[in-house]
Protein backbone atom coordinates (compact mmCIF):
# COMPACT_ATOMS: atom_id res chain seq x y z
CA UNK A 1 0.00 0.00 0.00
CA UNK A 2 1.15 3.47 -0.72
CA UNK A 3 -0.92 6.37 0.59
CA UNK A 4 -4.69 6.33 0.10
CA UNK A 5 -4.89 2.70 1.13
CA UNK A 6 -3.41 3.55 4.50
CA UNK A 7 -5.18 6.82 5.23
CA UNK A 8 -8.52 5.88 3.69
CA UNK A 9 -8.89 2.37 5.07
CA UNK A 10 -7.68 3.47 8.53
CA UNK A 11 -10.13 6.38 8.51
CA UNK A 12 -12.92 4.01 7.47
CA UNK A 13 -12.08 1.56 10.25
CA UNK A 14 -12.01 4.34 12.86
CA UNK A 15 -15.28 5.80 11.58
CA UNK A 16 -16.93 2.35 11.70
CA UNK A 17 -15.67 1.90 15.28
CA UNK A 18 -17.05 5.32 16.18
CA UNK A 19 -20.47 4.45 14.73
CA UNK A 20 -20.60 1.06 16.50
CA UNK A 21 -19.61 2.51 19.89
CA UNK A 22 -22.07 5.38 19.45
CA UNK A 23 -24.91 3.00 18.54
CA UNK A 24 -24.26 0.27 21.12
CA UNK A 25 -23.73 2.60 24.05
CA UNK A 26 -26.71 4.75 23.07
CA UNK A 27 -24.73 7.85 23.86
CA UNK A 28 -25.70 11.18 22.43
CA UNK A 29 -22.19 12.59 22.34
CA UNK A 30 -20.03 11.10 19.62
CA UNK A 31 -16.70 9.61 20.70
CA UNK A 32 -14.02 12.22 20.28
CA UNK A 33 -11.71 10.72 17.67
CA UNK A 34 -9.36 13.30 16.23
CA UNK A 35 -9.10 12.28 12.59
CA UNK A 36 -6.05 14.47 12.06
CA UNK A 37 -4.26 12.07 14.42
CA UNK A 38 -5.75 9.10 12.54
CA UNK A 39 -4.32 10.46 9.27
CA UNK A 40 -0.87 10.97 10.80
CA UNK A 41 -0.86 7.60 12.58
CA UNK A 42 -1.99 5.77 9.47
CA UNK A 43 1.23 6.72 7.68
CA UNK A 44 3.55 7.29 10.67
CA UNK A 45 5.50 4.03 10.20
CA UNK A 46 6.32 5.11 6.63
CA UNK A 47 7.10 8.69 7.68
CA UNK A 48 9.67 7.30 10.12
CA UNK A 49 11.06 4.37 8.14
CA UNK A 50 11.20 5.45 4.51
CA UNK A 51 13.67 8.31 5.01
CA UNK A 52 15.81 6.32 7.45
CA UNK A 53 15.83 2.90 5.78
CA UNK A 54 15.44 3.79 2.12
CA UNK A 55 17.44 7.00 1.83
CA UNK A 56 19.72 8.10 4.65
CA UNK A 57 20.89 4.69 5.93
CA UNK A 58 20.05 2.42 3.01
CA UNK A 59 23.47 0.76 3.04
CA UNK A 60 23.09 0.07 6.77
CA UNK A 61 19.55 -1.31 6.93
CA UNK A 62 18.85 -2.52 3.35
CA UNK A 63 15.19 -2.24 4.31
CA UNK A 64 12.60 0.55 4.28
CA UNK A 65 10.54 -1.15 6.97
CA UNK A 66 12.39 -0.86 10.23
CA UNK A 67 11.59 0.78 13.60
CA UNK A 68 8.17 2.25 12.73
CA UNK A 69 6.96 -1.10 11.43
CA UNK A 70 7.68 -2.95 14.69
CA UNK A 71 5.04 -4.11 17.11
CA UNK A 72 6.96 -2.62 20.01
CA UNK A 73 6.48 0.94 18.70
CA UNK A 74 2.72 0.44 18.29
CA UNK A 75 2.46 -1.22 21.70
CA UNK A 76 4.36 1.60 23.40
CA UNK A 77 2.00 4.13 21.83
CA UNK A 78 -1.09 2.10 22.81
CA UNK A 79 0.07 1.58 26.42
CA UNK A 80 1.09 5.23 26.74
CA UNK A 81 -2.28 6.18 25.22
CA UNK A 82 -4.18 4.03 27.72
CA UNK A 83 -2.22 5.70 30.51
CA UNK A 84 -3.10 9.15 29.13
CA UNK A 85 -6.79 8.22 29.00
CA UNK A 86 -6.63 7.03 32.60
CA UNK A 87 -4.60 10.01 33.81
CA UNK A 88 -5.86 12.94 31.73
CA UNK A 89 -8.88 11.63 29.75
CA UNK A 90 -7.10 12.38 26.45
CA UNK A 91 -7.11 9.79 23.68
CA UNK A 92 -4.79 11.30 21.06
CA UNK A 93 -1.83 9.02 21.78
CA UNK A 94 -4.08 5.96 21.89
CA UNK A 95 -5.56 7.03 18.55
CA UNK A 96 -2.02 7.37 17.17
CA UNK A 97 -1.08 3.92 18.49
CA UNK A 98 -4.19 2.26 17.09
CA UNK A 99 -3.69 3.94 13.70
CA UNK A 100 -0.08 2.74 13.50
CA UNK A 101 -1.26 -0.75 14.47
CA UNK A 102 -3.75 -0.72 11.60
CA UNK A 103 -0.86 0.33 9.31
CA UNK A 104 1.04 -2.82 10.37
CA UNK A 105 -1.98 -4.97 9.56
CA UNK A 106 -2.46 -3.33 6.16
CA UNK A 107 1.23 -3.90 5.38
CA UNK A 108 0.89 -7.61 6.27
CA UNK A 109 3.76 -7.29 8.70
CA UNK A 110 3.09 -10.77 10.13
CA UNK A 111 4.88 -11.99 7.00
CA UNK A 112 8.05 -10.22 8.22
CA UNK A 113 8.45 -11.62 11.73
CA UNK A 114 12.01 -10.33 12.08
CA UNK A 115 10.73 -6.78 11.63
CA UNK A 116 7.38 -7.06 13.40
CA UNK A 117 8.82 -8.68 16.53
CA UNK A 118 12.07 -6.69 16.61
CA UNK A 119 14.20 -6.92 18.78
CA UNK A 120 13.03 -10.42 19.81
CA UNK A 121 14.80 -12.07 16.85
CA UNK A 122 17.91 -9.91 17.25
CA UNK A 123 18.92 -6.28 17.06
CA UNK A 124 19.61 -6.31 13.32
CA UNK A 125 16.72 -5.88 10.95
CA UNK A 126 16.47 -8.49 8.19
CA UNK A 127 17.45 -7.26 4.77
CA UNK A 128 14.69 -6.89 2.21
CA UNK A 129 16.00 -6.68 -1.33
CA UNK A 130 13.82 -3.86 -2.54
CA UNK A 131 15.64 -2.43 -5.50
CA UNK A 132 13.97 0.78 -6.55
CA UNK A 133 10.86 0.57 -4.37
CA UNK A 134 9.30 3.71 -5.88
CA UNK A 135 9.29 2.23 -9.40
CA UNK A 136 8.24 -1.16 -8.06
CA UNK A 137 5.26 0.41 -6.23
CA UNK A 138 4.18 2.33 -9.32
CA UNK A 139 4.25 -0.84 -11.44
CA UNK A 140 2.31 -2.78 -8.79
CA UNK A 141 -0.18 0.08 -8.52
CA UNK A 142 -1.21 -0.50 -12.14
CA UNK A 143 -0.88 -4.30 -12.32
CA UNK A 144 -1.60 -5.91 -8.94
CA UNK A 145 -5.24 -5.90 -7.72
CA UNK A 146 -4.15 -6.64 -4.15
CA UNK A 147 -2.15 -3.43 -4.33
CA UNK A 148 -4.39 -1.05 -6.24
CA UNK A 149 -7.62 -2.36 -4.67
CA UNK A 150 -6.97 -0.89 -1.22
CA UNK A 151 -5.65 2.31 -2.84
CA UNK A 152 -8.89 2.75 -4.80
CA UNK A 153 -11.03 1.93 -1.75
CA UNK A 154 -8.98 4.29 0.40
CA UNK A 155 -9.23 7.05 -2.21
CA UNK A 156 -13.03 6.75 -2.29
CA UNK A 157 -13.26 6.81 1.51
CA UNK A 158 -11.15 9.98 1.70
CA UNK A 159 -13.03 11.54 -1.24
CA UNK A 160 -16.35 10.78 0.47
CA UNK A 161 -15.39 12.44 3.75
CA UNK A 162 -13.66 15.35 2.02
CA UNK A 163 -16.70 16.05 -0.15
CA UNK A 164 -18.93 15.75 2.92
CA UNK A 165 -16.79 18.33 4.74
CA UNK A 166 -16.95 20.66 1.73
CA UNK A 167 -20.74 20.29 1.32
CA UNK A 168 -21.39 20.96 5.00
CA UNK A 169 -18.81 23.77 5.03
CA UNK A 170 -16.95 22.04 7.84
CA UNK A 171 -13.44 21.87 6.39
CA UNK A 172 -12.22 24.57 8.79
CA UNK A 173 -13.82 22.66 11.68
CA UNK A 174 -11.96 19.52 10.61
CA UNK A 175 -8.68 21.41 10.38
CA UNK A 176 -9.08 22.96 13.84
CA UNK A 177 -10.90 20.16 15.69
CA UNK A 178 -10.19 16.98 13.70
CA UNK A 179 -13.82 15.84 13.63
CA UNK A 180 -15.56 14.22 10.67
Amino acid sequence: MIFFGHIGVTTGICKAYEKIVHKENNIHIKPAIDYRIVLIGSILPDIVDKPIGAYFFRSTFHNSRIFGHTLIVSLILVVLGLYMIYKERKNKILTLGMSTSIHLILDSMWLYKGILFWPYYGLRFPERPEGNWVNMNIVRLFTDPSYYGPEVIGFFIIAYYFSKLIKKKQLKFFITEGRL
